[in-house]
């Protein structure tokens, strides 16, 4: 048989013509009514196979076409529909002419049971339109406008299920969206998404702009390689589409940074570029911390052995020293001698208190107090000193919170040993200044003691903690080192920043006073 196929999908149409041709048929496809009333005028075909619904003319229309039609109104009509499932449906396309209506997810053996039922030639009258059409234009539009009708409630309510899908698709993506945005904003890393075509920093956290000292506006302005020094290792990495990770270090307004540095290729079409940025200084100050609290234990330990050893002969020497001195005469040679040896033996036990100190620190007694107060406190046991060497000081606490949580007598021992490092430093005069802040993210509060004296060139500064280590003649070398012992048993931390020639700053960073 020769048979038309008229569908609006094309995908329908190989489909069902593949197992048309597989039963021996030949096969002509049209997509809607019009065409497949230019193709029956120009072609005899022994059966029409139609869908339903159809864009311009749909297959009812068609029906009731070619049944208008004198030379063709014999050709058998197969109406094909997946919607029309009422009775009435079919008898209305039965009425305006279709041979059969057919379900389109029905059994294709079911269609072709039909063709193989109909008449060989075209020209035989079907049983179904024996005595012509059986409606008028009146009855066809109605029961037409019907099915259109029944059509479009349906259609109304898919595609109100449709929306609601969508909506509630939307509301999840919303959520996933929100929360996202949530999880970039407060990240406890800095987070730079960057192009891989450009290197234009697209996105920015927070984190990542207080970390490089920028502001939301200037950091998507800026390419990754003005980022020094690091910017130009990660546009290398990210032209060639690899991951890195890698440590360095940032430095704005006289602030270094040390960072913890990863970056990966996101992996989606957008050909983005994902940067995390880890402020590693204050880990590596703690690391520094442990390593020298091991230090100080083992010379602690060391200390405590030494100590037992000298102190015991010690005692004898000064008891004998004492007891010649008392016998010999005033003025006399012997007796400058023995003043002298008395005095070197005064000036050992005062290393050897100092160095047990050092080793056997009482144990702290914690408690809230303010700095300001402490300060003041120092202010006076230190202002005759001040008043001796010319020295000049200052508090500055503007509205920083002082409030702080150790042992009070301890800080007090430490900082009236660095006030008098401070002194020493300035033999002709000075300015001292006492500074109190916030620090940056407000869980600290900062004191910074700076003089303008003398200054230590970079080595001296980085052993000035150093236990026994001293540039001053007569002098132990323990009293920063007792300082700092005594600051990180309150769980603070001491650093000290100082140039030849420029003065000392010594920056102590407490715990907030949370805790009663």
């Amino acid at each position: 048989m020769h048979i038309l196929l008229v569908d609006d999908d094309p995908e329908n149409s190989i489909a069902l013509a593949y197992v048309l041709k597989a039963e021996g048929h030949s096969v002509d496809i049209a997509s809607d009514g019009y065409e497949a009333l230019d193709t029956i005028r120009a072609k005899s075909f022994d059966a029409v196979v139609s869908d339903a619904l159809m864009p311009r003319m749909d297959g009812f229309a068609l029906c009731r076409t070619i049944r208008a039609d004198e030379a063709r109104r014999d050709l058998p009509i197969i109406i094909l529909t997946g919607e029309y499932t009422d009775q009435d449906d079919e008898e209305f396309a039965r009425r305006i002419g279709a041979t059969k209506v057919l379900r389109k997810n029905g059994d294709a053996d079911e269609l072709l049971r039909t063709l193989g039922g109909l008449p060989v030639s075209s020209r035989t009258r079907s049983e179904s339109n024996e005595g012509g059409l059986s409606l008028d234009e009146r009855e066809y539009l109605k029961g037409y406008n019907s099915i259109l009708f029944r059509k479009l409630e349906a259609k109304m309510t898919e595609l109100e299920n449709v929306n609601r899908r969508l909506l509630e698709r939307n509301a999840e993506l919303e959520h996933e969206r929100r929360k996202y945005s949530q999880l970039f904003a407060s990240a406890n890393d800095g987070i730079l998404i960057v192009d891989q075509e450009t290197f234009q920093i697209a996105e920015s956290n927070l984190h990542a702009r207080k970390i490089l000292q920028l502001s939301d506006k200037s950091i998507v302005q800026r390419k990754l390689d003005e980022l020094k020094p690091f910017g130009e290792l990660l546009v290398d990495k990210i032209s060639r589409r690899e991951s890195v990770q890698f440590e360095t270090s940032f430095e704005f307004d006289g602030t270094k940074t040390l960072l913890d540095i990863s970056g990966a290729p996101v992996g989606t079409d957008d050909k983005l570029y994902l940067i995390i940025l880890r402020n590693v200084t204050r880990r590596k100050e703690w690391l520094e911390r442990f390593i020298s609290i091991d230090k100080l234990r083992a010379l602690g330990r060391l200390s405590n052995g030494l100590v037992h050893e000298i102190r015991n002969p010690l005692n004898v020497i000064s008891v004998n020293l004492q007891y010649l001195d008392r016998t010999l005469e005033e003025g006399s040679i012997e007796k400058k001698f023995t003043q002298s040896a008395l005095a070197g033996v005064n000036a050992i036990e005062k290393v050897i208190r100092e160095t047990m100190n050092f080793a056997r620190p009482q144990t702290p007694t914690k408690s809230q107090f303010r700095l300001g107060p402490l300060l003041s406190e120092i202010s006076g046991l230190s202002k005759t000193s001040f008043q001796r060497m010319k020295i000049h000081h200052t508090i500055e606490r503007g509205e920083s919170d002082d409030t702080v949580f150790a042992d009070r007598s301890q800080v007090l021992h430490a900082l009236l040993n660095i006030v008098e490092n401070a002194i020493d430093a300035m033999p002709s005069g000075g300015k001292l200044v006492f500074r109190l802040e916030d620090s940056q993210d407000g869980e600290e509060a900062v004191l910074h003691v700076s003089d303008s004296g003398i200054g230590m060139d970079e080595e001296v500064a980085k052993a000035a903690l150093e236990p026994f280590f001293t540039t001053k003649e007569a002098s132990s070398g323990m009293g920063l080192s007792i300082s700092n012992r005594l600051i990180e048993l309150n769980d603070a931390h001491l650093a000290i920043e100082s140039k030849t020639g420029s003065g000392t700053t010594v920056t102590i960073r407490f715990r907030r006073g949370d805790r009663a």
